[in-house]
């Protein structure tokens, strides 16, 4: 597995999430989640089985609010699929 792809690919998402701006609170709270979450997968070698899934529950959250968003998701969840993971 190429880390360093991986590692650039989270960190942009990372960014991408803390200059979303969401009104609503259960929104806003989902978007601060998932960046801790992928800030803690950076922290690590291999991100964790569990990550994919919680991308693709943000996928599912902010279609409709952020579809821009959720497409970047879609994207880092196909890449994560490339690697194995």
């Amino acid at each position: 597995m190429n880390h360093e792809r991986l590692r650039r690919i989270l960190e942009q998402l990372h960014s991408e999430l803390a200059s979303t701006d969401a009104a609503d609170a259960d929104v806003r709270d989902g978007l601060h989640r998932l960046q801790r979450e992928i800030g803690e997968a950076l922290a690590r070698e291999t991100p964790p089985a569990s990550l994919r899934d919680r991308l693709e529950d943000g996928v599912a959250q902010f279609e409709a609010s952020h579809p821009t968003l959720a497409r970047r998701l879609a994207e880092v969840i196909d890449t994560l699929a490339l690697y194995g993971l």
